[in-house]
């Protein structure tokens, strides 16, 4: 059943929303730790690198989703490792207390879930391995299902 566009739009919008919240959350956590790890100037590009992947990853998901592909296993990885780094500065970064933790992961968190969702809305599921079947495909017994 198609999505109502302006369910599309709002979605989008909530995902842009958490995504722009998540990077300036996150990008003086990730500034901080690196400069902490002894990059000086280079400090500043760690967290361009991490959230530059996670777009992209999260950009060739869509792409794929919208070609009625599945997302692929190589931009669920990215997008994994992106958000785990994030997650993984933001927490080293945080306040040492429970509280604190728990507020600076959230952002990443919130960011891969909301995704998620909005993925959900754009063609079939598909993590990775999950492979859409178009009707009328014949199964073929070495390949999986044809496509």
């Amino acid at each position: 059943m198609p999505v109502p566009v302006w369910v599309g739009r709002v979605t989008t919008a909530a995902v842009l929303a958490v995504a722009g919240v998540a990077a300036i959350a996150s990008y003086e956590h990730m500034r901080a730790l690196a400069a902490a790890a002894g990059e000086g100037w280079r400090s500043w590009l760690l967290p361009i690198s991490v959230d530059g992947l996670a777009v992209a990853a999260s950009m060739t998901m869509l792409v794929r989703r919208r070609a009625g592909q599945c997302a692929g296993v190589l931009p669920w990885t990215a997008l994994l490792l992106g958000l785990g780094a994030s997650l993984a500065a933001n927490v080293a970064a945080a306040e040492p207390t429970v509280v604190g933790r728990l507020v600076a992961a959230w952002p990443p968190v919130g960011l891969l879930l909301s995704y998620d969702l909005l993925m959900q809305q754009h063609g079939p599921r598909g993590g990775p391995g999950v492979q859409p079947v178009r009707s009328g495909a014949v199964p073929n017994p070495s390949k999986g299902t044809e496509r």
